[in-house]
């Protein structure tokens, strides 16, 4: 069976055997017993039964139950569960009653805001998930921060690229909130302060669509994904947030992972082995992105948005014109691969 068909199965079991019911709202009681009763599921990743509680506007923003099913496993993939509910309060504008929420999960290093509005009959008609408002993200307190790159890895391009987002503060990187991409790098190429020529609403006007992305170092495909369609400039899809991509065992407990590819463009299969320098793929716009880019980290594990980010020290590579024979790139820099 594929993986759609046993999501899908999933998703109907779910429903059928353990449906939640829809209980009349008529005040702030009412609306936080029926937002604790969904807790548990958006806790522990159960999206078939939220989706019996969903009106009619809520299933037509999300196109389908799929849909929804892949959003709610990358979402509790990126979130974990959730450890505690700090503080709630209850809000009722035009006849929707919101319950929000200051909880805590498992995987995020800042408070997340959790929000349901409800109908007056006890439908779900709004669920978000954001980090709290009040709240500047914080880096990841990660234990790796004197960690020194094992494999030999060089940069995952040919010619000279820019890095959008890449350091260790969060003014530098976003990336740095988060456990497993602690240390990302967003890389693209820019010209004359741009990332595309023209209006940039064609894929192919912007510079690093469709270049070759390349091993970083050399290893076995552990993971990958290659059907995704890539996104229009300025659309995103959340629900599949590396899009295709690609997952290399480098050994030593180090994983690179690379995304938003192409689809349909990867050179090589799950087991195969790679070089360093071998072409890959192609970049694409696939995934949570809003503009082609690639997406590179190093983790200690196989499993996207699981496991510890890792520094990555490239070896052999050209710094704003200077040859450097080892180093961390930051934002703002220009880099190339040395030869």
């Amino acid at each position: 069976m594929s993986r759609w068909s046993l999501l899908t199965a999933a998703l109907l079991l779910a429903t059928a055997s353990s449906p939640l019911h829809a209980a009349a709202i008529s005040d702030s009681v009412t609306v936080t017993a029926a937002a604790h009763a969904i807790v548990p599921d958006v806790s522990n990743g159960v999206p078939g039964r939220l989706w019996t509680l969903f009106d009619e506007r809520m299933r037509g923003a999300l196109k389908d139950s799929l849909t929804w099913v892949q959003a709610q496993n990358t979402m509790h993939a990126q979130m974990g569960a959730l450890r505690a509910i700090e503080r709630e309060r209850v809000v009722e504008t035009r006849g929707v009653w919101t319950w929000i929420a200051r909880t805590s999960f498992e995987k995020m290093p800042v408070p997340i805001d959790l929000m349901a509005s409800f109908t007056a009959d006890g439908q779900i008609a709004g669920l978000l998930m954001r980090p709290a408002q009040d709240e500047k993200p914080k880096a990841y307190a990660s234990p790796n921060l004197e960690y020194v790159t094992k494999t030999a890895l060089h940069l995952p391009f040919r010619g000279t690229w820019d890095v959008v987002w890449g350091g260790r503060t969060i003014e530098q990187n976003y990336h740095a909130a988060y456990r497993d991409q602690r240390f990302a790098h967003d890389i693209l190429i820019m010209k004359d302060g741009s990332t595309h020529r023209g209006d940039g609403k064609s894929l192919s006007d912007y510079y690093c669509y469709g270049q070759p992305v390349l091993a970083p170092g050399a290893g076995r495909i552990v993971w990958l994904c290659d059907s995704l369609p890539d996104n229009a400039p300025g659309q995103r899809d959340p629900a599949h947030a590396t899009g295709n991509s690609v997952v290399i065992d480098h050994g030593n407990g180090e994983y690179s992972l690379i995304a938003h590819m192409q689809p349909h463009s990867l050179e090589v299969r799950l087991g195969d082995k790679v070089n360093a320098g071998q072409a890959i793929g192609l970049c694409g716009n696939s995934g949570n992105t809003s503009e082609p880019h690639v997406h590179y980290h190093l983790q200690d594990t196989p499993r996207p948005f699981d496991g510890e980010g890792l520094p990555v020290q490239f070896t052999g590579l050209v710094v704003d014109g200077k040859s450097v024979a080892r180093a961390e790139v930051i934002k703002g820099q220009k880099i190339a691969n040395a030869r």
